[in-house]
């Protein structure tokens, strides 16, 4: 590297340390809130925030004593974890408090600072440097590794123009980067209860489009958006799901159409916002059983990351099949809008009726029009397609 980028990238550090020096005392607050809260839902890993917080406050106190040497105070802080732990961070925790402890000065610089949205590059570049000299402390070989997938797919999926082409490459990039073959991406609707399929690598996308399954009918993933739910904005941590047998947590028919044996979940999320926006699914192939090495964990949270941030961007686009009549072109009646609902729920016709108060002829008839305004040929296409349309959400 150049000495000139050498310089730059040492005065963007700096750039961070002097500005979250400047509003310390607003940071070490609100660090001082998030400490709690993860005390209050013993969370196991709080002494991983705890340590690097209280470090962090020791050295920006100490550059309002006008020394700041970045090199030496990560050097230390590499030095301390050892000396205090003696063993290596499990990586998901580390990324996960490094992700609280980010998303804290953000929303401080945030409040105070107009413009602080052309601040963020500076402050996550000092926050990746102290989880990289964290995470990578002896194995550089590893490190290397880690870091170009995720800036390979970083690189690969920036170029997505709009949303389609931003599903088509987050998918791709998944299954190319990553040791994985298949890959499909869902999008979670209805306030996460529904997970409507996107597109799909190495898959029939017609198949995966046809996918509105409940979430409720995934025990495993059900229980990780619950728990996700009970937590914070600011403290959601988002994790993989590795899921060795999916005959055991998933739907049947999902099983046998797509030969599903072992498979890995990934969270789309966008960490600063605490939202989660879908999920992907991964596996090596038709049938395949696989073991997952947590050290692949990591790599798998920053793809999630990066396609979440993504994907915010373009989430309201049109996200609708070419074969799709615009929402506009339809006028649906407030009760055709609630049967279509009740069918998102996976009700049946007799149970929509009782909800309504209709007799089930009368639901049928409602259904049977609605399927030929939506052009749809079944129930399942007509909550697929009206979600699609942002007819119902």
């Amino acid at each position: 590297m150049s000495k000139s980028l050498n310089h730059h990238l040492d005065h963007l550090l700096n750039d961070a340390v002097k500005m979250l020096s400047a509003y310390q005392e607003d940071l070490l607050q609100e660090w001082g809130f998030m400490l709690q809260s993860l005390k209050n839902t013993n969370k196991k890993s709080v002494v991983v925030f705890e340590f690097i917080s209280e470090f962090l406050e020791r050295f920006l106190r100490s550059v309002n004593e006008g020394t700041i040497d970045i090199y030496r105070m990560l050097h230390e802080l590499q030095e301390d974890w050892f000396a205090y732990f003696q063993r290596h961070p499990e990586p998901e925790a580390l990324i996960f408090h490094i992700n609280l402890l980010e998303n804290a000065a953000h929303k401080v610089l945030k409040s105070r600072i107009a413009y602080s949205s052309k601040l963020h590059p500076s402050v996550h570049y000092l926050f990746s440097k102290i989880s990289e000299v964290l995470l990578f402390q002896s194995e550089k070989e590893n490190h290397s590794i880690w870091k170009d997938a995720v800036i390979l797919f970083n690189e690969w999926i920036i170029r997505s123009q709009n949303f389609q082409e931003s599903i088509e490459n987050i998918c791709y990039g998944f299954g190319y980067f990553l040791p994985f073959d298949r890959c499909a991406l869902f999008k979670f609707t209805n306030k996460e209860s529904v997970g409507v399929g996107l597109f799909g690598h190495h898959l029939n996308n017609e198949e995966v489009q046809a996918i509105a399954e409940k979430i409720a009918n995934i025990p495993v993933l059900n229980q990780s958006l619950v728990k996700l739910k009970s937590q914070g904005h600011e403290m959601k941590n988002f994790q993989p799901i590795y899921i060795p047998s999916a005959a055991h947590d998933l739907p049947e028919k999902y099983v046998e159409k797509f030969e599903l044996s072992s498979l890995v979940i990934v969270p789309i999320y966008v960490p600063e916002e605490g939202k989660i926006i879908g999920g992907v699914v991964l596996d090596q192939g038709p049938g395949k059983h696989f073991t997952v090495d947590t050290s692949l964990f990591p790599a798998l949270m920053k793809f999630g990351q990066s396609s979440g941030e993504l994907l915010s961007k373009f989430i309201e686009a049109d996200i609708k099949k070419n074969n799709l009549p615009k929402k506009d072109s339809i006028s649906l009646s407030p009760r055709e809008t609630e049967i279509i609902k009740l069918l998102a729920d996976g009700a049946s016709t007799a149970e929509a009726a009782l909800k309504l108060y209709l007799s089930e002829f009368t639901v049928r008839d409602y259904i049977s029009n609605i399927m030929k305004r939506l052009n749809a040929h079944n129930r399942t296409e007509v909550a697929v397609k009206a979600i699609r349309m942002g007819i119902i959400d």
